[in-house]
């Protein structure tokens, strides 16, 4: 699989001069959110990481093997513990790596599509049509190139092209792949994503009008951002916020980013639906990540209490959404 990325942090690194350990205790630290590749001739694997945290591995071979998840991961570790192989780490984005992560397991749609009957910008208009869930491998006539186009409910969200003399990613990607299609002709894979079958958590119920919940909630997040804006560029808050709901969704998928359903923009939170009984839990541990992230990141040891001063009074002016939600656990870092 074609992996993109915003930039590469380390090139070509050396198996048998690398502390493979070592380098992710040292992404981990950096909270870093992309793709570490191990190569060697004929073998290719891939860990993705989420925030440092390894969220899904991939493994592929020249004889057609493929492996996901614990044990690929397991063996792309054993295999950086080998000499002569190649270590690459890249950044990219951690909406785009939680989607790959998604896709992996992808069942095939359309498979070995050619371009002599499909063509591939009509087929992107299908798969938008479908709201397709997943990617579309493309390799170029002749070994002149490969691409991979991903999408999120129909909208093709990234793109990676390569070739002998290019690798670009987005817009430019998905322009040159096309152009190169028409030029010299290609054949096609779509793959989609399997449905998630996300349980509710045990207990989980629903909260019924839950305003005064959702305005208590937006309060503590306004005041967190406020604080940790404050102390660096406008912005860093709900990025930290992202990169970490991301990275919870498993846990708590009603905060996924992608399911569309939970938001916070200019200090107010919207939720799409019925607010789930355990939002307060959720919520609560994911802003205690997130001050604990913004804390290291800033390297401001003092960043919780600040924030417990700017929200100082909170607890006797909602004092009534706080006992009727039973809040004074999931509260007990931000609000005194």
């Amino acid at each position: 699989m074609i992996l993109p990325k915003d930039r590469t942090l380390f090139a070509n690194l050396s198996t048998s001069f690398t502390g493979f350990g070592d380098l992710l205790q040292e992404l981990a630290s950096n909270s870093h959110s992309g793709f570490v590749r191990v190569s060697f001739p004929e073998y290719e694997g891939a860990l993705f990481l989420l925030g440092g945290e390894v969220v899904h591995a991939l493994e592929e071979t020249s004889n057609g093997h493929r492996a996901t998840g614990q044990g690929a991961g397991a063996s792309i570790r054993a295999r950086a513990a080998e000499k002569n192989g190649l270590i690459n780490v890249d950044a990219a984005s951690a909406e785009v790596v939680w989607l790959i992560a998604q896709v992996l397991d992808a069942e095939p749609l359309y498979k070995d599509l050619t371009s002599s009957f499909t063509s591939l910008e009509r087929l992107f208009t299908k798969l938008q049509q479908d709201a397709l869930t997943g990617f579309v491998e493309i390799s170029l006539a002749g070994g002149a190139g490969a691409a991979m186009v991903l999408f999120q409910a129909g909208n093709p969200v990234e793109s990676v092209f390569t070739s002998p003399e290019e690798s670009l990613t987005g817009l430019d990607a998905r322009a040159a792949v096309v152009h190169s299609v028409n030029t010299v002709g290609g054949t096609f894979n779509v793959f989609r994503a399997r449905v998630r079958q996300d349980a509710p958590a045990p207990g989980a119920r629903p909260l019924g009008d839950s305003r005064a919940l959702l305005q208590f909630w937006s309060e503590v997040c306004a005041a967190i951002e406020e604080v940790a804006d404050g102390l660096s560029s406008q912005g860093r808050f709900r990025m930290a916020l992202r990169e970490v709901l991301v990275s919870r969704a498993n846990t708590y998928p009603f905060l996924d980013p992608f399911a569309a359903e939970f938001d916070y923009k200019d200090g107010t939170i919207s939720f799409d639906g019925p607010v789930p009984g355990d939002f307060s839990k959720a919520l609560g541990a994911c802003l205690g990540d997130t001050v604990a992230k913004l804390a290291f990141q800033l390297k401001r040891a003092d960043l919780e209490n600040r924030v417990r001063a700017k929200l100082a009074g909170a607890s006797e002016r909602h004092a009534a959404v706080i006992q009727r939600w039973d809040l004074a656990d999931d509260i007990r870092e931000f609000v005194a």
